[in-house]
Formats: structure tokens, C-alpha cells, sequence
């Protein structure tokens, strides 16, 4: 009974920290206090089993938290909570792995690897650690994704049918992965042969980086345009206005908290741009063209965070492109993926998923700050647009 006790406090615990760091990381907290924050996550982890161990058997040294009223009562409390989370964790993964299967909406998903350090003949690292890092068994991180996946929107306009978008997201230009990988990226982004390019956020964090906007982004290319929103990343360059103007410079649309009409096949499409909560406000769709119940513009919002699914569907979004989660970067057997910087956990780490009347498709993401991908690869994706219409 006390292994039972001490491995329900132990898993309890971890449950209790994954769960409020996965939500704070989804908000617009400041970087610095965010890095103190991991940190004290990170020792918890770590520092918890022996309490746990210590206090299950009873060590001397612990004797004045079983003495001292006050801390007797909070370790009783949370020694409690931890015994209650761990089965409330259990009953949500379930829960959970049962309502993030793929939707019945996505008709086919061919994917093709391209093993980057056999391409390149060399490791594209920039430090010593990301060498390292990347030197693991096992690691995919870079092993990466080319995928296209057949998607059915239930109101897309039959002329629309076989419309394309390459979905990009989470580059992280950091100098730790070096240019070569990403110049091999937009070759890739530019052989899907996609009717639009969209970046979903993420794309800066080092300002020695800047030059890498114009340089290699500047060579995307797309028949309808290339367009983007910023992440909570872009802002740690502090320099949100030079790289918009980068960007915009290289040929990229910005569509930071605005809306975008293009025309393709002779109808209208309405792009939406939501960087919440990092950069406000989202686009103001009260003023955009408006679905009809005959028809009218297709709508598709490109948000940094899935965590905005209710603000696509509240403005009657067809498509949501996200990323921000990378896919938690590592995905256990069985469990999936644990880390998750969302306000839902892991119920919207990566995939297709819908929402009526919005399908959200959550990107992997290409790279990161970490040089770590377990059972989780970066993905590039060409989304294949179907209708109804033509069943």
C-alpha cells in the first residue's frame, strides 16, 4: 500500500506540473519569467521523488514537516492532490486519445522522408549541443516530413476543388540548426507547387538571424502569394517592426491582425491573420466579407496558436491553419505526446481536427530551440482542399 501511495504522489505530481505548464506557456507571459518558471518545473521533476521517497519512509530529516502544524496540513493537501490528479490524468488521456484521432474529413495522407544529413553530406548544427543533441538514437530531428494530406471542406465551392496550401510552420531561425537545412526547406515548400504558402508563426528568435529573412524566405514562391503571422518567439528579437518589414520586403504578406481578399479561379478568399495573445488585436472579421447561406467567400485564418479554434468558429472560419506545439517533440509509445504549450493540453498537438464549421490543420513545425524529436518528426505539409460538392 505505501508503493501504491508513493507511486500515485510521484505520477500525481507530474500530472499536476505538466498540467500549469502547459497552460502557462500558452499565454503572453514575459520570457524572462517564463525561463524562472521552467526552471523551478524543471526541478520539481526532479527534486520531488526523493521528498516523496523520504516522507513514504519516513527519513529523520523530514520529521519537522510531520511536526510543524502549518506544513503538516499543506503536505497532507497536496500529498492528497496528487493521489486524486493521477487518476484524473489517466480518465483525460483516454478521453483525450479517443477525441484527437484524426476526423473522418482527412481522406489521405501520403508522406515521403527526406533524411536532411544525407542530403546535405553534413550536419546542419550550429553549436556544440545541437551536435550533440542531434547525435541521439533515435532523434528525427532531421528526419524531415514532406506530407500532403487530402482534406474535405463541407462548404468549399465545387470550382475550388484541388485548391493547394503548403503550411509551414515554427522555422525558428536561431543559428543552432544553420542555413543550409532551411535553404533545403523552401526548395521543398517550392516543389509542392502549392496555389498559396503560409508560415504560421515562429520564424525569428536571434537577431544575427535577420539577414536569413530576406535571403532564404525571399525565395518562396507560390502562384497566389506567400503569407504569414508572427509567434511568441518572433518577439524575443524586439524588433517586431523590422521583421515585418523584412518579410514584407521579401515578398511575404503580412496577415498580423488584419484580413486579406485574393481571388483564385474567379472566387473570392478571405485570409485572416490571429497572433493572440502574443500580438493584439486578431483581425476584425465583423468587417469581412461575410458567408452567405447560398455560398459566399471561402475563409481561412492562419493563427500562431490553436488555442483560437473558438474564435475561428465564432467568425465562421472553413479553414485554420496553426502550429506553436511542435507536435509536443516527443511522443511516447502509447501516451503521445505530453508537452504541449496550449490551453487544452495535448488535445490539439498536431493533425486535423474539426470543429464545425472550422477544420483546424495543427503543423509539427519544422524546427525549434531544442534539438530534440522523439517519434515526432518536423513536417512540411501540402494541404489538399476537397469539396462536398463533389462526392
Amino acid at each position: 500500500m505505501v508503493y501504491l501511495f508513493a507511486v500515485l504522489t510521484l505520477f500525481g505530481h507530474w500530472a499536476i506540473s505538466i498540467f500549469i505548464i502547459n497552460r502557462l506557456h500558452s499565454t503572453a507571459l514575459p520570457y524572462r519569467l517564463m525561463k524562472a518558471i521552467d526552471l523551478i518545473w524543471y526541478s520539481s521533476l526532479f527534486v520531488w521523488p526523493p521528498i516523496v521517497a523520504m516522507a513514504v519512509w519516513g527519513v529523520p530529516q523530514l520529521s519537522w514537516l510531520a511536526t510543524h502544524p502549518m506544513w503538516r496540513s499543506l503536505g497532507t493537501l497536496y500529498f492528497s492532490a496528487c493521489c486524486i490528479a493521477f487518476p484524473m490524468a489517466v480518465f483525460t488521456w483516454v478521453q483525450h486519445y479517443f477525441d484527437t484521432h484524426t476526423t473522418s474529413r482527412l481522406e489521405g495522407n501520403h508522406s515521403r522522408t527526406i533524411d536532411v544529413i544525407e542530403r546535405l553530406g553534413h550536419r546542419p548544427t550550429g553549436n556544440w549541443s545541437t551536435t550533440l543533441l542531434s547525435s541521439l538514437p533515435r532523434n528525427q530531428v532531421f528526419n524531415l516530413w514532406v506530407q500532403e494530406k487530402s482534406i474535405r471542406l463541407p462548404r468549399l465551392h465545387p470550382e475550388l476543388d484541388g485548391l493547394t496550401i503548403g503550411h509551414l510552420s515554427d522555422l525558428h531561425f536561431t543559428g543552432r540548426t544553420t542555413r543550409p537545412y532551411y535553404e533545403l526547406v523552401v526548395d521543398e515548400a517550392n516543389e509542392l507547387d502549392a496555389d498559396l504558402l503560409v508560415i504560421s508563426g515562429d520564424i525569428i528568435d536571434k537577431r544575427p538571424c535577420f539577414p536569413w529573412l530576406t535571403e532564404i524566405l525571399g525565395r518562396l514562391r507560390s502562384r497566389h502569394g506567400v503569407f504569414y503571422v508572427l509567434g511568441n518567439h518572433d518577439l524575443r528579437v524586439r524588433d517586431e517592426l523590422r521583421v515585418r518589414n523584412d518579410l514584407t520586403a521579401a515578398g511575404l504578406t503580412d496577415l498580423g491582425g488584419r484580413f486579406q481578399q485574393i481571388e483564385v479561379r474567379g472566387h473570392q478568399i478571405v485570409l485572416a491573420g490571429n497572433e493572440l495573445p502574443w500580438f493584439a488585436p486578431a483581425a476584425d472579421m465583423k468587417h469581412a466579407p461575410r458567408r452567405l447561406a447560398n455560398g459566399g467567400p471561402l475563409r481561412i485564418a492562419v493563427s500562431h496558436s490553436p488555442d483560437q479554434i473558438e474564435w475561428a468558429r465564432s467568425y465562421d472560419i472553413d479553414l485554420m491553419l496553426a502550429g506553436h506545439t511542435h507536435g509536443g517533440q516527443i511522443r511516447f509509445p502509447i501516451i503521445g505526446p505530453v508537452f504541449s504549450p496550449s490551453r487544452y493540453g495535448v488535445r490539439f498537438a498536431s493533425g486535423t481536427f474539426y470543429r464545425d464549421p472550422t477544420l483546424m490543420h495543427v503543423s509539427r513545425g519544422l524546427s525549434g530551440t531544442r534539438a530534440l524529436r522523439f517519434n515526432c518528426p518536423p513536417e512540411l505539409t501540402k494541404l489538399v482542399l476537397r469539396s462536398d460538392a463533389n462526392l
